[in-house]
Order: C-alpha cells, then sequence, then structure tokens
C-alpha cells in the first residue's frame, strides 16, 4: 500500500466530514449540544457531569464570606425591617436581588426609602432591557424606582442564558446604547468588598467568564428574613459582620415556590431530560462572588488552537479507520466501533481531568463527533463519493512499483 495514496484520500475524508459538520451547524442544530445517541442532551456539556456527578464533595470548602438571607415576597415595610436590622451589624456590603419597581404602600414606601438612604453600601438588582436587533445593542438598564436607587448602587441580574438554558456564563461588565457602562450584580458587590479582584478579574479582558460553581445555597452561610427579625445580637454579629450579605429569594422545597428567577446549572444532578430549575439566581450570584474573590477563573483554548487540535485529531483517526476499512475488512465494523468508544472514554476523562484539577476547558464537542462520522464517511466515500470524481477514482492505493 502507498502511503502517500491514503493520505490524499484522508484529506478528502477529512474536509467531507467538516462540511457536513458545518452544513448541520446551518441548519438548526449546533454541534457543541449535538448528540448522536441522544436527543436528550441538547443543553449539556462535559464538565455538567464534573459538577454533578464526578467532583469530590469532601475538596469543596464552604464560603464565610458571604451570607444569604432567604426573603419571600416581602412587603416593602418586611423588607426594609430586615436590612435595617442587618445594617445594623456592619457588614461589607448588602446586595438585594429584588427589583423595586414603582410604589406600592406610602408606609412602607418612606420606611424602605429612610433605610436604604442610611445605608452606604447597598447594591440593588436591575435588569438590562432586551437586546434591539435595528439598533444593535441594548438600549439602557432597567432600575428600581428612583426612590429607592437614587442613592444607591444598580447593577443588572441578567446571565447569559435564558430559563430554558444551563446558566454556565456572565458578563461581568456591559455597555448600554446610553453610553453608561454597567457592573454586573456580583461585580458590583466585590467592588465595595474587594477592589482588587475586580481588577483582577477585568484584566481578563474578557467579555464574558464561565462560572466555576462552588455549591448550591447549603455552600453558603444562610438565614431566613424572619430569624434575622428574632435572632440574638450576638449570633447576628457572627453571621454578618465585614461579611457580603445578600438579600432575596434562595430557595424553597414547595412545590409552589416561584420559578421566575430560577435556572438549571451545571450541579443539577440530572444532567439530560431536565424539567425543574434547580437554582434561584441569587445563588447564582453569591457563585459568581466567591469565584471572583479567589481568582478561580475557567482558562479555555484560543479557537485557533482548538481547531488546529480537533483538524489533527480529526485527521488522524480518518487514516486509523481508513486503513482498517482496506485492511480488515471482515472485521471493520468491530475494531471501529471498539476503538472509536475506547477514544471516547479517553478523551472524556482527559478532559474532565483538565477541569477537575487545573480548571482548564476543552471543548471537544466537535472533535467527538468527527470521530463518530468517520466510520460512516469512510464507507459513504468509498463506496460512492470516490467513483465518482475522476481524480480521486484514478488515486489507486497499490504502489506502481509493487
Amino acid at each position: 500500500m502507498n502511503n502517500r495514496f491514503f493520505h490524499i484520500h484522508g484529506l478528502a475524508i477529512t474536509l467531507i466530514i467538516f462540511l457536513f459538520i458545518g452544513l448541520v451547524k446551518l441548519v438548526t442544530f449546533q454541534s457543541h449540544y449535538f448528540d448522536p445517541f441522544n436527543n436528550g442532551m441538547k443543553d449539556y456539556e462535559v464538565t455538567d457531569i464534573i459538577y454533578s456527578q464526578l467532583r469530590d464533595k469532601e475538596r469543596v470548602k464552604r464560603e464565610t464570606r458571604i451570607a444569604l438571607v432567604h426573603v419571600e415576597k416581602p412587603t416593602r415595610e418586611e423588607l426594609a425591617a430586615v436590612l435595617e436590622r442587618i445594617a445594623a451589624f456592619s457588614p461589607a456590603v448588602i446586595g438585594v436581588d429584588i427589583l423595586l419597581r414603582g410604589e406600592k404602600d406610602s408606609l412602607g414606601d418612606h420606611e424602605l426609602r429612610r433605610v436604604l438612604d442610611s445605608i452606604p453600601n447597598v447594591v440593588l438588582a436591575a435588569n438590562l432591557a432586551p437586546y434591539v436587533d435595528s439598533l444593535k445593542g441594548i438600549p439602557e438598564m432597567i432600575v428600581s424606582d428612583s426612590a429607592f436607587s437614587g442613592r444607591v448602587t444598580s447593577a443588572y441580574t441578567n446571565f447569559l442564558a435564558g430559563e430554558d438554558k444551563t446558566v454556565r456564563m456572565f458578563t461581568p461588565r456591559l455597555s448600554t446604547l446610553d453610553g453608561q457602562t454597567h457592573d454586573a450584580f456580583g461585580v458590583a458587590l466585590v467592588r465595595q468588598y474587594d477592589d482588587a479582584s475586580v481588577r483582577r478579574l477585568l484584566r481578563r479582558n474578557n467579555p464574558a467568564e464561565r462560572i466555576d460553581y462552588l455549591g448550591e445555597y447549603r455552600s453558603f452561610l444562610r438565614k431566613n428574613g424572619s430569624d434575622v427579625l428574632e435572632a440574638s445580637e450576638e449570633e447576628l454579629s457572627v453571621l454578618f459582620r465585614d461579611r457580603i450579605v445578600m438579600v432575596g429569594f434562595a430557595d424553597s422545597r414547595d412545590p409552589d415556590a416561584p420559578i421566575e428567577d430560577r435556572y438549571f446549572t451545571p450541579l443539577n444532578p440530572v444532567y439530560t431530560g431536565r424539567s425543574i430549575p434547580d437554582m434561584y439566581g441569587m445563588v447564582i450570584h453569591a457563585n459568581i462572588v466567591s469565584m471572583i474573590l479567589d481568582g478561580r477563573f475557567i482558562y479555555e483554548l484560543p479557537a485557533w488552537v482548538r481547531t488546529l487540535l480537533i483538524i489533527a485529531f480529526t485527521y488522524f483517526n480518518v487514516q486509523i479507520i481508513h486503513r482498517i476499512y482496506h485492511w480488515l475488512p471482515d472485521t471493520f465494523h468491530g475494531i471501529t466501533r471498539i476503538m472509536q468508544l475506547i477514544e471516547l472514554l479517553i478523551f472524556f476523562f482527559f478532559v474532565a481531568f483538565l477541569f477537575n484539577e487545573f480548571r482548564i476547558k476543552i471543548d471537544f464537542s466537535t472533535g467527538f463527533l468527527a470521530l463518530i462520522l468517520a466510520y460512516d464517511v469512510v464507507m459513504i466515500y468509498e463506496s460512492l463519493i470516490r467513483k465518482r470524481i475522476p481524480f480521486l477514482n484514478n488515486v489507486n492505493y497499490e504502489d506502481e512499483n509493487e
């Protein structure tokens, strides 16, 4: 056999594989979520299994710099009482993950405004307006009513996913069309707690960052809002002093609990076919804050490096599978399938190891898809395509000197 001819055919087969993958991308699917075995795995990444199944729970520390205060749809007067009680124990910053739209009752509004004006270190939740295609941008950030937001910092709570997708990323800062640059909610909290950590984050100059999740709400200090009003001063001093305190909806096991601020995350133990989001927005923000403070950032290979690796990986496997097709035709199917399975398992654990130990994320889903397609494309190429293209059909495998 002449290896030179195998290389020519291997290049042709590799090109066909990537043309097919490109076509798949153009038609509704994205190869990132394309799963050849199970259509239920559309919003899924290898790293989800690490978070939900493989991560050593003993290695995950409890976050002691952040305290979550759970409140369920409080009145303005109730919220004011909780915030005033928290502020009495000198927290580093208080984040209120509640958008205060309009006026409610005059007494409650007055009391909440008085309390917010008296606390110097408050961050209020805001929402980014929807993206406008015709303007190619986001017009503005929608803040709480001016009666409450006038003297406090406002920061957006939006994530890079709707509730039908998994939240894996967030945007640290974002500019709107009105010329303003806004911080994400977690970034604004850290800025008042440890500005050096924010500068370290922004030096990465990434428009979006992957979230390295610490855990669900039990990974943080927590207290119910009603308990805050009744707890002893000693207990609250230990819980709140010099900490980042976040007030909002943290968790509920009630089947009727609201889901409007509830999202899928990689921590969801059911990482395929999910129907119930597993984490409230405030807990996601707490994970973001913890990540920024620790500098626990996730690193990704540059796109050009990843592309070269995927092409080399695909071409290497095409060469092997193509040779098996010619040298061992009777056992081609079994040998190739076993080889693919072994490679997929090896690369899965390799990708998992890099992410778990070094926080290096490699999106190799296109390479995995190319490996799976190589078997069928080799057969299609030999039985159909090569015979219809004169140049390829004239490139014989037999060496002329043999």
